[in-house]
């Protein structure tokens, strides 16, 4: 059987010593470090390295960069390669994958408006046959979508890359001021609908980002937390993106749900 969800945390800088200064403020001990690849250009993506720290790196891998589409990156697999190598050598051969994330919805050049199915999956099955390639790796991959997200290409499922191929699938989820906690949990890629899909796959559930919304809301972090924390919903990991972006999510910035984080999550509280 699985430990506890790992927790991992974000913040700006993606610095090991920054997460771990946010990790005391909040009282919890985590296990994760969030990071992204660059996704400027190809040679980007295959440059990154990752931070020296004992943390499991969490790492978001830009599936084409933003110029380019799904449908170009089998002949750009050397970039992986690289990647992978940068990440074993750099102490990180048990990483967490995400390959192009948030596929669902239309953020990033894998979105669902640039690309289909048939293209998503094979760009997601070469790059992890790619990563696996390189001896001394133990990477884990995760499948993830954008909670609420319908993909605009195909169904939901028609986008799943394969078992074989898929160690977590997973969902980012954010405080939704304009939609119910129900409504959302059985929204497509939401935390419900992503655990029943993930069960059905004898998958383990990730929520690589989660975060508040512009607002102090203590009572999104608590449903998070019991969420995440419920044994029957299978979560491998889960990490708070804390950080003022398109949304402002910075825990920091809203006292009480700072609070209830602390109260949660931390050593003093319900764990």
């Amino acid at each position: 059987m699985p430990g506890p969800p790992a927790l991992g945390l974000f913040v700006l800088s993606q610095s090991p010593r920054d997460v771990l200064a946010l990790a005391r403020r909040l009282d919890v001990t985590v296990q994760g470090i969030t990071g992204y690849t660059t996704g400027t250009t190809w040679k980007t993506i295959g440059q990154y390295r990752p931070p020296r720290t004992s943390l499991r790196l969490f790492l978001s891998v830009s599936m084409s960069p933003d110029d380019g589409i799904p449908k170009q990156t089998p002949q750009h697999l050397a970039v992986y390669r690289q990647l992978a190598q940068n990440l074993v050598q750099g102490g990180q051969p048990d990483a967490v994958v995400r390959i192009g994330w948030e596929w669902s919805a239309s953020f990033f050049s894998w979105g669902s408006q640039n690309t289909t199915p048939a293209h998503y999956v094979r760009a997601f099955r070469d790059i992890v046959t790619t990563m696996r390639s390189v001896p001394g790796q133990h990477f884990a991959f995760d499948w993830c979508a954008n909670s609420g997200s319908v993909p605009t290409d195909g169904p939901y499922a028609a986008s799943y890359p394969g078992d074989r191929y898929v160690d977590y699938v997973g969902t980012d989820q954010y405080d939704n001021p304009g939609s119910s906690w129900v409504q959302s949990l059985d929204a497509t890629g939401g935390l419900a609908y992503t655990v029943r899909f993930a069960k059905a796959h004898g998958k383990l559930v990730s929520i690589p980002e989660w975060g508040l919304h512009d607002s102090d809301d203590p009572t999104f972090i608590d449903l998070m937390h019991s969420f995440i924390t419920n044994p029957a919903n299978d979560v491998g990991y889960s990490s708070y993106f804390s950080a003022a972006v398109a949304v402002d999510s910075d825990i920091t910035q809203f006292p009480q749900s700072e609070a209830e984080f602390r109260d949660d999550f931390g050593s003093h509280g319900r764990g």
